[in-house]
Formats: C-alpha cells, structure tokens, sequence
C-alpha cells in the first residue's frame, strides 16, 4: 500500500484489493458498473439533502 493516502483513502484501496482477491484479481465489468452507479446516487443524493437544507434554512430567514 501506498503511505501517502490518508484513512479513508486506505479503507477505500483495501475494499478494491479484497474485491479483486476474491475474484481471481478479475474486475468483472457488471459490478464495477454497480459500484460507479451506486457511488453516483449516494452523491447525488447528498447534493439533493445539502439543498433542501440550505433551502429551508434561507426560507426560515426570510420569514423573520
């Protein structure tokens, strides 16, 4: 492993080599796409949160 990445960073890279390790160090191209997908609606979905929350926060001060 590489020293330079941080914790996170460490956990995401021993996820990838385990995934790898179990199937022969063979990505298959279905579940590489799922993980990308999934990994793209948790993002979307904490830009969506981060906007209704900053949404109600400026409604609540403009009814002051």
């Amino acid at each position: 492993m590489d020293k330079r990445t941080g914790g996170s960073g460490r956990i995401w890279l021993d996820l990838l080599h385990r995934l790898l390790d179990a199937n022969g160090g063979k990505m298959n191209g279905k579940v590489l796409l799922a993980i990308v997908i999934v990994a793209l609606l948790v993002i979307a979905g904490f830009v969506a949160f981060r906007l209704i929350v900053l949404n109600m926060i400026l409604t609540l001060t403009d009814s002051r």
